[in-house]
């Protein structure tokens, strides 16, 4: 029919595009349990039933998974899974959780280009690294934190207590159990 050649198992087109064309549905039902994607003869892609979970792979090495859509006609990648870093998602637009996010034990959500902070727990305590607490403006600090040396409490971005080798240093008045101390004064317990 026309360029099309059949030869036992393979039916091929000598040139142009193929379109199927039918009145109901489309049925693929291979009883090997997979759908294989091929360009030139490679192996690409695969969708395969592995003990009744849908499979969808990529078969070159460390070529990644593209899931694309349209918006307001224009061609946007939703999400890429990156096969040479595991499958590791990156999202375009960011992720919306309904429910949870759950992460195992020491299993951190990592924050920054450099792995610059990290929230996670060892399964009996909670930590944060590199963090800064800043007031909902995101323009005055609250709380911060130096690798190995002071930790800062501010008001209003001003830094009133400030912890350091020898102890805490306090910015202003400091009322302890009733007994107040100002700017520069020393209380020995």
């Amino acid at each position: 029919v026309d360029n099309f050649t059949i030869d036992g198992t393979t039916i091929a087109l000598s040139s142009g595009d193929m379109e199927l064309d039918v009145a109901g549905n489309i049925e693929l039902d291979a009883d090997g349990g997979q759908v294989i994607f091929k360009d030139g003869g490679t192996s690409i892609g695969r969708l395969e039933n592995i003990s009744s979970d849908f499979v969808i792979k990529s078969m070159a090495n460390n070529k990644n998974i593209i899931f694309k859509g349209e918006d307001g006609g224009n061609d946007v990648v939703a999400l890429t899974l990156n096969m040479a870093e595991a499958g590791r998602g990156y999202f375009n637009a960011g992720i919306s959780v309904a429910g949870s996010l759950n992460l195992g034990d020491s299993n951190a959500i990592v924050l920054g280009a450099g792995d610059d902070a990290s929230i996670f727990s060892d399964g009996t305590s909670g930590y944060m690294r590199g963090i800064v607490l800043q007031n909902k403006a995101g323009n005055k600090d609250v709380l911060t934190f130096a690798d190995g040396g002071e930790t800062n409490l501010f008001h209003n971005n001003n830094k009133k207590l400030a912890t350091n080798s020898g102890g805490v240093t306090v910015t202003g008045t400091a009322i302890l159990g009733g007994a107040s101390f100002i700017d520069n004064a020393t209380a020995f317990f």
